[in-house]
């Protein structure tokens, strides 16, 4: 049965000894050059469980050879994504406008910040495109960042090398969801879940037991009383 998290159900957890024995995190990393050259152009290079993408703003020019390599995102993915960056950059600095450190006989570079980059995309439409083949995305940034690379140079170069040379590294990352799997006394289980995509979202706890079917009905009435002993709640229906 799947239950809620109570307010007292983790630190109750560490009264009673669980010890965490898995954890499982699905991650999305977030790239950029240190001046935040990318996002002012509305362009937003990612990472997630292996595969890059790169969304644009739809109205930028593309190379008509890479259109196979595009799809249309939907308008709630690509805007979560862009207040995930957005929110980051803000946090760079309270006062909207963040400095690069550079040695002391030069002066300090203005680094894009949340305001600036909001002003830019003020008058694009909800409609974005993202490139995911790792040749066209190093074509299309190249472009973008003014690098001097032909197209046969980077079919053989991969990502990385590729990211060095553009001074391309990541700044941030944001946990999509995790599972946790906690093993507690009397051979009892609990897998909690976050969906961090969902902000109201309540944790959801699965409490598992090795039990006796010779003696289910007083099983689970432990599994009962452990439950009240941690404050799960019923997980309330999603139907209707």
């Amino acid at each position: 049965m799947e239950y809620e998290l109570g307010e007292q159900t983790e630190h109750r957890l560490k009264e009673m000894g669980a010890r965490c024995v898995g954890e499982t995190l699905d991650v999305e990393y977030y790239y950029d050059t240190d001046s935040f050259q990318l996002a002012s152009t509305q362009t937003w290079l990612n990472q997630h469980n292996g595969q890059w993408g790169l969304i644009l703003a739809e109205e930028q020019e593309l190379n008509h050879t890479l259109s196979y390599n595009t799809k249309k995102l939907e308008v709630g993915h690509s805007e979560e994504k862009q207040s995930k960056i957005l929110n980051t950059l803000e946090e760079k600095s309270e006062t909207g406008v963040a400095f690069r450190e550079t040695p002391s006989n030069e002066f300090p570079e203005k680094v894009m910040s949340k305001s600036q980059v909001q002003r830019t995309s003020s008058d694009s439409s909800l409609t974005y495109t993202e490139l995911s083949d790792p040749c066209s995305i190093m074509l299309h940034l190249s472009k973008c960042l003014q690098l001097p690379l032909t197209h046969n140079e980077m079919q053989s170069m991969t990502m990385k090398n590729f990211l060095n040379m553009a001074r391309i590294q990541m700044y941030d990352s944001w946990t999509r969801t995790s599972t946790i799997k906690y093993s507690l006394p009397g051979g009892f289980s609990l897998v909690v879940e976050r969906d961090y995509r969902i902000p109201a979202e309540t944790a959801t706890a699965l409490l598992m037991m090795n039990a006796d079917v010779l003696s289910i009905s007083s099983e689970l009435e432990k599994m009962d009383r452990l439950c009240k002993e941690l404050g799960l709640k019923p997980k309330a229906s999603s139907d209707g």
